[in-house]
């Protein structure tokens, strides 16, 4: 699949692969495996450099060969055209090397703006204008208002005004002396900032959902809870591996060089962190002075990653973080380009790899409500899954399981985000195939949900059978319209379904569905389903028994719910029941950023969750092979709703 493509020129010194020296360059290359040579996703095409940077012929001739990873993952067309892996090609000098691009566009994780708010939030900006009487001065004047503010109940405590912030409270008044109004902003009881005029409306907060694929971005208006501005962009913690467990590994060992890589990761997710602030800031023209709150959601490894934590403890059972409380925090101290008097707090960790994101989704959805008539499930769907279960005895338990990438459209020979020209639709209309993409784009890949669909539809068209295997077209079933059966081909030893040709696509490259695609959407499927099956079995719950099962995460809005039952995600049962939501996370996020009862909520959650483990126990390796295979339906009674 033809990608966005840049040009760099790097220097590959001291047997450096390519793709460590374009991570050194600042210009990261993504990898899913971590850079073993185990995906294609650091593919490039290395070119010489001639006099004055001109590009002379490719490959270079002093390259040497392709290695066996490279043979093994890349066809003989991609060798002949020049494709190497950046993480085997392993040489000394100077190149050219044309790559995809790090920054390549994500689609919007959109939270839920419906859900009613308690507008009380934990950071405020007030105005008043100082009258001093008699022989008070204006200092204490101030002091006499922000009392009498907090009694009358415009501000919902007496905040405390002290140190540094009383001297440049003078200063404030003394040089706005014919306007002496001045603005003070409050965080949690404490005056953490002052200016003259009156700027009380200018007050805004920003809620971070740092993911493992993407980091997305959400800028709220603090008076009216209103969402101004979305963002996302990928994490270029990619460059270190597509999984958590790459990244463990990675910011485990020390860097050649001596710099340790955990220091790397850091850096990388803090960057990526703040230019997603810009980005925000830029949409609605906000100043960054005005941001004076945020709220943070990750998973545990993102979490400890951010705060430049070890990790080690990820990567032996049973699985510990170090830190698990909320946090509260400056940006400014973390390098964010934010003024000192910001505050931060990161959600806190529910247990291992169940994180701040679980606890977002937890609020969002109410899961601690204690009017609960019938347990209610919520799958936090994307590399790492986190699974929630709330019961009407008051127990919320919890578990993850990792999926990998597919759901996200990662490892797919042609998966890319849920962006225009993503393919997240597909059925069957006599003799044609209906495929509808993002935004009715050209299409140009196949998202997760894309990845479900198609699958679904082949399923119904009898095309893959139940194990997973596609059928070669002189085995498909009678019924199959020929115009079907030609789509399915045999390319560089692996069976394909050819969802559009070359010549339709958006890329100039086929867009389909092979052998490999089939086994990742399995192994994600059943990783899922196996974990269910046994957090519903710890905590005594049938699957009939749920009212509701909430898919947050990668899907956004585009997965419907009979394609979920198709796969074996979920059982048939409950197809009517499924609720398919927005990036949950994110907006429990909100939740927390606008209300400090709901901020405090997340303390009480983390304190009744229960957490099971999955990693070591027999069951749940025999659980995810029972899941494996696609259950057998009657597709006349699926609805795609």
């Amino acid at each position: 699949m033809d990608e966005d493509r840049s040009l760099r020129r790097v220097s590959l010194k001291g047997g450096l692969t390519l793709l460590e020296a374009a991570r050194i360059s600042g210009f990261p290359i993504g990898t899913e495996c971590g850079g073993v040579g185990k995906c294609t996703r650091c593919r490039a095409i290395p070119l010489a450099l001639g006099d004055g940077d001109r590009l002379g012929p490719h490959p270079p001739s002093w390259l040497p060969p392709p290695n066996a990873a490279e043979r093994r993952q890349l066809s003989p067309e991609e060798l002949e055209a020049g494709w190497r892996l950046a993480c085997q090609l392993k040489v000394e000098g100077d190149l050219a090397a044309l790559a995809p691009h790090p920054s390549d566009k994500v689609g919007r994780k959109s939270i839920d703006t419906s859900i009613p708010l308690l507008l009380d939030p934990w950071a405020e900006r007030v105005a008043f204008c100082p009258e001093p009487a008699g022989d008070e001065d204006t200092i204490s004047a101030i002091r006499r208002g922000l009392r009498e503010m907090s009694q009358s109940g415009r501000l919902k405590e007496h905040p405390r005004l002290e140190g540094e912030i009383v001297s440049r409270l003078n200063e404030a008044v003394r040089g706005n002396q014919e306007a002496s109004v001045v603005s003070f902003t409050i965080t949690e009881g404490e005056v953490v900032d002052v200016e003259a005029g009156d700027t009380s409306k200018q007050v805004y907060g920003a809620v971070i959902d740092i993911g493992t694929t993407n980091i997305c971005g959400y800028l709220v208006h603090l008076i009216n809870g209103s969402l101004l501005a979305e963002a996302v962009r990928p994490n270029s913690q990619r460059a270190w591996g597509g999984d958590l467990m790459a990244r463990v590994h990675s910011a485990s060992q020390r860097e050649r060089g001596g710099k340790e890589a955990l220091d790397e990761l850091t850096s990388a997710v803090r960057e990526d962190v703040d230019r997603i602030l810009g980005d925000l800031l830029q949409q609605a023209r906000v100043r960054r002075r005005d941001v004076i709150s945020l709220i943070f959601v990750g998973n545990s490894v993102m979490h400890h990653l951010f705060f430049g934590l070890p990790v080690e403890s990820f990567g032996v059972a049973p699985y510990v973080p170090l830190k698990d409380e909320g946090v509260g925090f400056s940006p400014a101290d973390l390098g964010l380009r934010l003024p000192p008097s910001a505050r931060a707090h990161f959600l806190p960790l529910f247990a291992g790899f169940v994180g701040a994101d679980a606890l977002g989704v937890a609020l969002a959805l109410d899961l601690g409500r204690e009017e609960l008539k019938k347990p209610l499930l919520a799958l936090d769907l994307g590399t790492n899954v986190e699974l929630l279960l709330a019961c009407p005895d008051g127990n919320l338990w919890c578990t993850s399981t990792p999926a990998g990438p597919a759901f996200e459209g990662g490892e797919i020979r042609c998966g890319m985000s849920s962006v225009p020209g993503a393919i997240s639709e597909i059925d069957i209309d006599g003799e044609h195939l209906e495929i509808r993409t993002i935004e009715g784009s050209p299409p140009a890949g196949i998202c997760g949900t894309g990845l479900i669909e198609v699958a679904g539809c082949l399923l119904d068209l009898g095309v893959l059978e139940h194990s997973g295997r596609i059928l070669p077209a002189e085995e498909s079933p009678a019924g199959v319209p020929e115009s079907v059966r030609r789509r399915i081909v045999e390319k560089d030893g692996s069976r394909r379904f050819i969802l559009e040709e070359a010549g339709r696509s958006a890329s100039g490259s086929p867009i389909f569905l092979d052998q490999w695609d089939v086994r990742k959407l399995q192994s994600a499927k059943a990783a899922v389903r196996a974990g269910a099956n046994l957090l519903l079995r710890e905590a005594g719950v049938e699957w009939e028994e749920l009212e509701t099962v909430f898919l947050a995460g990668a899907f956004g809005t585009y997965l419907r719910p009979g394609r979920a039952v198709q796969i074996g995600l979920i059982p048939p049962l409950l197809e009517d029941r499924v609720r398919v939501v927005h990036n949950a996370a994110g907006t429990g996020g909100r939740l927390a950023l606008l209300s400090r009862e709901k901020l405090a909520q997340g303390v009480e959650l983390k304190a009744k969750v229960r957490n099971v483990e999955l990693a070591g126990r027999p069951e749940f390796q025999d659980a995810f092979v029972q899941a494996i295979p696609f259950p057998e339906l009657c597709s006349d009674k699926t609805d795609l709703r």
